[in-house]
């Protein structure tokens, strides 16, 4: 079963990606965009699978307050 959910915010973008039927190394992901405010760069995307996510956010709960 396919799910695909995006949250969009002011400053960033919020993609995850999961299908529990592939088996594929790195089908599930999670992508966060940041819009650029010069027009000379281009918009900033960093991928993960949702595994390395499940750590960022262990980490982030850990850390912040």
């Amino acid at each position: 079963m396919k799910f695909e959910k995006s949250k969009n915010t002011r400053h960033a973008s919020f993609n995850i990606r999961r299908n529990d039927v592939a088996k594929k190394a790195g089908i599930n992901r999670l992508a966060i965009t940041t819009q650029s405010s010069d027009w000379r760069v281009g918009d900033t995307t960093v991928s993960m699978t949702l595994r390395d996510a499940r750590a960022l956010r262990d980490f982030l709960n850990q850390n912040l307050d």
